[in-house]
């Protein structure tokens, strides 16, 4: 099979372990788990979901570009790619924020200004503003964020300034990539201790950028792939799954240790946070590569990833994000729970459980219908030469 052939059935699984992994640690961190022994650490840990959804948007999202580039052909319609990204995100994004101000207790004396930016993918941008019910919500502005700079990005990555033309041109992406990444650790370890916003300036885009970065320099070397069929190194690594896994679970077993910082879902002091960053991206690097770079069916394990119960998952990993600390929140008041006094599994399982059934109704109710106009025809560049072939999954 060439990289042309590709459908990539195993990254809705990658998507279904992340949402999964972020469930968890929250759960972990509300009841107090964290603080307890090896498990606390890895369960700490588990907001890796994050590291996997990024690397994931930074291949996928960034493929049509480099493929529009490789094959010299114009890039894909910036206005197209916008309009499905908020036919993707804003109906459910909507309806759980109306619904975590509305419904929950704590944030009962949010006023109008509060609204407007929890609606507007801005309280990111105002310290101490992420409502309860909503504090995942931070990692989807820095997405949106994404989502904004990416078609900047690729022009960029792709620009060769001595003909005035736009190449994929491997070098020149993975070097730029390299010094954006650079960047980022940097903007980390610089912002992360600043006195009286401790970590509000980390969570923006460019703290994170490495992670969407280690996503797209792989959409570049698979884009390069299709046009030019070769044998390259990351090819044959991707063939060797388990031996990428184990790395994998070693990187994150050093980042599950005090040198990322502590065990809160709090920013890590200045020399944590650049390691954190660092060991997320090669863990979440080392974890996808075979996914993307391997066979696809091959081996017990890719099957059982591109199985049905996992691409379900996938396909509602969005719901289970978006709705689970409204869930969570909502256990603990129905079971008259205090937070950090325990009962991990109980609440563990209930938040996963009714996150699950409340996400499946949304994504085939509500979430999918919507996305039927994703090709309105205002929004399509009806130049059909600036559409990649069916090797990019959206």
């Amino acid at each position: 099979m060439t990289f042309r052939d590709r459908s990539f059935p195993t990254l809705n699984a990658a998507r279904a372990i992340g949402a999964i992994m972020v469930v968890l640690t929250h759960s972990a961190f509300n009841t107090g788990q964290i603080n307890h022994g090896w498990v606390g650490a890895v369960l700490a840990r588990l907001d890796f979901g994050v590291t996997i959804f990024f690397v994931l948007s930074g291949f996928l999202l960034s493929r049509p570009w480099f493929l529009t580039a490789a094959l010299g052909r114009p890039a894909p319609s910036t206005r197209h790619y916008l309009w499905k990204r908020a036919l993707r995100i804003l109906p459910l994004y909507w309806v759980v924020v109306v619904l975590a101000l509305t419904l929950d207790p704590a944030n009962e004396d949010m006023g109008w200004q509060d609204w407007l930016a929890n609606l507007t993918f801005t309280q990111l941008y105002r310290p101490e503003l992420l409502p309860s019910s909503l504090t995942q919500m931070w990692s989807l502005c820095t997405e949106v964020a994404f989502y904004v700079v990416l078609p900047f990005l690729c022009w960029f990555l792709t620009w060769r300034p001595w003909t005035g033309t736009h190449r994929l041109h491997l070098p020149s992406v993975i070097g730029r990539s390299a010094i954006f990444f650079v960047g980022g650790v940097a903007w980390q370890a610089a912002v992360a201790p600043i006195p009286g916003d401790e970590g509000h300036y980390a969570q923006w885009l460019p703290g994170y950028l490495p992670w969407f970065l280690v996503g797209v320099c792989f959409a570049a070397v698979s884009a390069s792939l299709v046009v030019h069929p070769r044998d390259h190194p990351l090819e044959r690594l991707g063939h060797d799954l388990v031996g990428c896994w184990i790395l994998a679970t070693a990187v994150f077993a050093i980042a599950a240790s005090p040198l990322a910082g502590p065990r809160t879902l709090l920013t890590p002091g200045s020399w944590e946070a650049g390691p954190k960053v660092v060991l997320y991206a090669v863990a979440g690097g080392l974890y996808l590569l075979p996914l993307v770079f391997g066979p696809e069916r091959e081996g017990w394990i890719r099957t059982q990833l591109s199985g049905p119960v996992l691409f379900w998952l996938g396909e509602i990993s969005y719901g289970i994000f978006a709705i689970h600390m409204l869930v969570l929140n909502g256990v603990f008041r129905a079971l008259d729970i205090e937070v950090f006094t325990g009962r991990f599994v109980t609440i563990a399982l209930l938040t996963l459980g009714i996150t699950i059934v409340l996400a499946t109704i949304s994504y085939y109710l509500y979430e999918r219908p919507i996305m039927r106009f994703k090709n309105v025809r205002f929004f399509v560049r009806m130049d059909a030469e600036a559409r990649p072939d069916h090797a990019t999954v959206l």
